[in-house]
């Protein structure tokens, strides 16, 4: 499962914290979001400070930390640390106009400053790790999440999302990886008119034989998707049948069992074939009608 064919999507937040080299060479699909953009010059600036001081209190060497290729932070701290910034931000605003006096678990006085601290901090406009922060109704507003892929070299950024105008791909190139895979698929097929037809010239080799609205969907697909394909008859000239007395399968259905990729053609789903091979969306629907006097 860990291959071109699988695509995996992520919950947390923290996929480049994660150790993703196994999961490089495959082509296996794996995407999540980010809230810290550990590209963006003063987050590495805050992370670089962070780390600076992380040294002088654990008192350990700088070689210790030489062997990390790139300094990090898992979101849950990041989100931390932007809510004590902007705490502090709000509580300096109101800072002349605190009035402290002493408290006593005797009488019920409650501070009276509190809503005036809560209308500065959702005043405050900072850019903190997790992006601009900003807020409305003490809900915050124009902030942003990153749609990230894995790819060979790195996790590369493919798109992002915000509330305003939700997901926007920016590299569909990188997220579709169309054509990079140079997959090659077994396709097999019956003759069936007009779904498949077949050239029988001298001058037709390949899949150059066969012709038909099957075989457009299917030339069409692997453009889009991208992948190469070779067309061939199924050996039995069936669909496929389950021997009731063995329990083995004949026609297209037992070639997909045991080798071919795909199979393309006028093939009826079946509760029984359906049981052992997977359908796409049919492209036609048929049925037995009963027509009656109104």
């Amino acid at each position: 499962m860990n291959e071109y064919k699988y695509h995996y999507f992520f919950t947390s937040f923290d996929l480049e914290n994660f150790d993703l080299e196994d999961f490089k060479y495959n082509f296996v699909n794996i995407t999540s979001f980010r809230l810290v953009d550990i590209g963006d010059v003063a987050v590495k600036e805050i992370l670089k400070d962070i780390e600076y001081h992380n040294r002088r209190i654990l008192n350990r060497k700088e070689s210790t930390y030489k062997s990390r290729k790139t300094v990090s932070i898992e979101t849950e701290a990041a989100l931390m640390f932007d809510a004590v910034y902007v705490f502090a931000i709000g509580l300096q605003s109101i800072y002349p106009l605190l009035q402290l006096s002493n408290l006593t678990c005797d009488d019920e006085l409650p501070w009276n400053g509190g809503l005036s601290l809560i209308n500065y901090i959702n005043a405050v406009e900072w850019k903190g790790l997790t992006g601009p922060i900003q807020f409305k109704e003490g809900q915050r507003i124009q902030f942003k999440l990153d749609l990230i892929k894995l790819k060979q070299h790195s996790i590369v950024k493919v798109g992002e999302w915000t509330p305003q105008n939700h997901l926007n791909i920016t590299e569909p190139s990188l997220f579709f990886d169309a054509g990079s895979m140079n997959v090659t698929l077994v396709v097999i097929t019956i003759l069936e008119t007009p779904y498949v037809m077949m050239h029988y010239g001298k001058n037709y080799t390949g899949n150059e034989r066969f012709y038909g609205f099957c075989v457009d969907i299917l030339e069409n697909i692997s453009h889009e998707v991208g992948f190469d394909y070779i067309l061939d008859l199924v050996p039995d000239r069936k669909y496929g049948a389950k021997d009731p007395e063995t329990g083995q399968w004949n026609g297209m259905v037992a070639q997909l069992m045991k080798y071919a990729d795909l199979a393309v053609g006028s093939m009826t789903i079946t509760y029984a074939r359906e049981s052992v091979i997977d359908f796409t969306k049919p492209f036609m629907n048929l049925g037995i009608s009963i027509l009656f006097k109104v």
